[in-house]
């Protein structure tokens, strides 16, 4: 026998296989699926079973084989008394029946022993024949005393040609578990392709295995199946040739046969520790080979996944590119907000409290006479809301272009995902124009006050930047009083009273003012702050709009494939059990 294995280890292997899947929808799908499956029920059914079972539990020896090949005949004939129910009926097996020495039922390990199986106790032969309760596989557990057929656990098989799923899926669990099998053919079913792939499965686990040609009258059926089918099965098989018998045995018959019979199927008993040591080494190899398979896969999907992901974002990224550059050529009004409540932070009383009620009163009456030219339903756009129309219509021009960008990703850059990716686009570039409004609406709303948040920080900045010169806060007063006072007397006097020329005295301040600022500051650090603005700007449109409206709703249909951490134990897992070891 192998070193102890670590139960440990394999119950992490267990939960690792557990955890992952493969996409579904793909064309590779079922096949991915049964490679997996087969892995999950193998290191159930063989591996973390042996990592319990005792060093001296008796082997496990499996009668199996297609449909009416006589089992169950078999079996019966093998301990003498009719344990197993038979029929001529197809599918008369319909649940496995465990024959096992009372002494030796705690060696199975129960709850080791086909964990996912209920264990019934059988009281009748008939009881393996009834239908199993829905949802529910189980096996019977009969227990004897016997000390001729002490030392192997017998098991008899559903037919691995059944035309019922389940009683596949259980045939092929029992050749997971065999340390031994004795597979059953007759002269109509010995050379049949699924009879001689299961036969090749075995020899491929290493299994020992004993082939009976039940009903083997025929000699020329005999020869070919022992110089045919037998040497291309790639291992040692012992081949023992029956007449026909009768389902019931009677041990008081002298049938040479049948002591043939007991002793090869029996046999394993005198090696079960080197049987089960070699059955071991090739289920563990068998589940190193799937699980190169399924990593292998696990790893392409990933990788698409993944590509998929990253260029999504690289069509995010370039549509935020294109808008910085967008706004790179549009005014920077913002800037001009801020040197105005500067202006306001740097009031001279009374004069600016009258000049602003002038400057008020002018332009309001300005405004009717513009009216009363153009008529009165006429308006004209300032240049504020041309950059704002402007502006709202490039953004919904980006939106709608990186939805329909990003709904091309998955066909680009896909291939063994390919045939997944209509189910995770469907109705995706659809979106109503009034929802692409709405979210553009609400996207300009956040904006707005984001620019108000960074028009006050500036403000507060720059005015805390004036005050620091005091040279240059004094000159700000000094023009300020020049231009609003003495113009505007001088104004007042020569026209006796406030007229329209005294508009251009506070844009004159405003002019001085942002001259000013631009001392303190240089022409290239208020380049650095609009591209500042800009790149905020265009990250704010990156992250609300884009990637909640054009990014997400791809995203959260993609699934989310394996973590590479449980890959990497997986793959680590398979290097190992290749070599036919147990991880450790």
């Amino acid at each position: 026998m192998p070193a102890p294995m670590t139960a440990a280890a394999l119950d992490q292997l267990a939960d690792d296989l557990a955890a992952v899947s493969f996409v579904p929808g793909t064309e590779a799908a079922e096949e991915v699926d049964a490679v997996l499956s087969r892995a999950r029920r193998l290191l159930e059914v063989k591996l973390r079973l042996e990592a319990r079972r005792p060093v001296d539990a008796p082997p496990l020896v499996v009668i199996a084989g297609g449909t009416n090949v006589g089992k169950s005949t078999v079996f019966n004939w093998v301990v003498g008394d009719a344990v197993a129910s038979s029929s001529p009926l197809a599918r008369h097996t319909k649940a496995p029946t465990v024959f096992v020495h009372s002494a030796e039922v705690p060696a199975l390990q129960d709850g080791a022993f086909l964990p996912s199986y209920r264990r019934t106790t059988m009281h009748d032969p008939t009881d393996a024949a009834q239908e199993p309760t829905q949802g529910i596989t189980s096996y019977f557990l009969k227990t004897h005393e016997r000390d001729d057929v002490r030392g192997v656990v017998l098991v008899d098989s559903p037919d691995i040609d059944s035309t019922h799923a389940g009683n596949r899926s259980v045939a092929e669990d029992l050749l997971f578990l065999a340390d031994a099998v004795v597979f059953v053919a007759t002269p109509e079913k010995y050379n049949d392709e699924l009879c001689v792939r299961y036969l090749r499965q075995a020899t491929e686990l290493e299994k020992a295995l004993v082939c009976v040609l039940n009903k083997g009258a025929d000699q020329d059926v005999a020869r070919d199946f022992r110089e045919v089918v037998v040497p291309g099965l790639g291992g040692q098989v012992t081949v023992l040739t029956l007449p026909y018998v009768t389902p019931r045995p009677d041990p008081r018959q002298g049938d040479p046969f049948r002591g043939e019979l007991q002793r090869a199927v029996l046999g394993p008993r005198d090696a079960g520790a080197e049987l089960r040591r070699l059955a071991l080494r090739g289920a563990a190899a068998r589940l190193g080979r799937d699980l190169t398979r399924v990593v292998a896969r696990l790893r392409e999907e990933l990788s698409e996944l993944d590509r998929v992901r990253s260029e999504a974002a690289l069509v995010l990224e370039a549509r935020r590119d294109e808008y910085a550059r967008f706004l790179e050529t549009q005014p920077f009004f913002e800037l001009d907000d801020v040197f105005r409540r500067v202006l306001q932070d740097f009031r001279i009383p009374v004069l600016d409290d009258v000049y602003d009620r002038v400057r008020g009163a002018v332009g309001l009456l300005a405004d009717g006479l513009s009216r009363v030219v153009r008529g009165n339903g006429a308006t004209t756009k300032t240049k504020e809301e041309v950059r704002a129309e402007a502006d709202r219509q490039k953004v919904k021009e980006l939106l709608e272009a990186a939805r329909t960008e990003v709904t091309e990703v998955p066909y680009r850059y896909t291939g063994a995902l390919r045939a997944a990716a209509p189910g995770w686009i469907e109705g995706l570039a659809a979106t109503p124009v009034e929802a692409t409004n709405d979210q553009v609406s609400a996207f300009l709303a956040s904006a707005r006050g984001e620019t108000e948040a960074w028009i006050e920080r500036e403000k507060q900045r720059h005015v805390e930047l004036l005050r620091s010169h005091p040279n240059k806060r004094n000159l700000l007063y000094a023009i300020k009083a020049v231009l609003q006072i003495g113009s505007g007397l001088l104004s007042a006097y020569l026209t006796a009273g406030f007229g329209p020329t005294d508009l251009l005295i506070g844009a004159a301040a405003e002019r001085a003012t942002k001259e000013i600022l631009e001392r303190v500051g240089g022409v290239a650090y208020y380049q650095a702050l609009k591209a500042e603005f800009v790149r905020d700007r265009a990250a704010l449109l990156h992250r609300v709009l884009l990637e909640q409206h054009a990014a997400a709703p791809l995203l959260a249909r993609l699934p989310a494939g394996v973590a590479p951490e449980r890959l990497e134990r997986l793959e680590a897992a398979a290097a190992v059990l290749g070599r036919g070891e147990v991880p450790a």
